[in-house]
């Protein structure tokens, strides 16, 4: 099985249909492009994931690091001051009308 070019495939096929220029020939040959061009431009795609990837997750890891390794007294307790639940009474959870 050979691969081939988008223009190769479209000249098998002008040389298989001639000059037949049925509704079905039209469609078929309207599909095919607009198949190609498709492929084509998803596949156009030149990012580099692999890098980007290593960079995500370095920067994770380090975030992850410097979470447990830099952290001040100040930020501790403010953290505990706001996670804190607020207390609340038996009366305080309901009104009376």
């Amino acid at each position: 099985m050979a691969v081939r070019t988008k223009d190769e495939l479209l000249g098998q096929l002008k040389v298989r249909i001639g000059d037949d220029a049925s509704d079905d020939t039209l469609t078929l040959l309207e599909d095919i492009t607009d198949t190609f061009d498709d492929y084509e431009s998803k596949t156009a795609d030149t990012t580099n994931w692999k890098d980007k990837y290593e960079e995500l997750d370095a920067s994770w890891k380090k975030k992850y690091r410097d979470r447990f390794f830099n952290t001040t007294k100040e930020e501790d307790e403010t953290d505990v001051e706001n996670d804190a639940p607020k207390k609340y009474s038996f009366d305080s959870l309901f009104e009376t009308k």
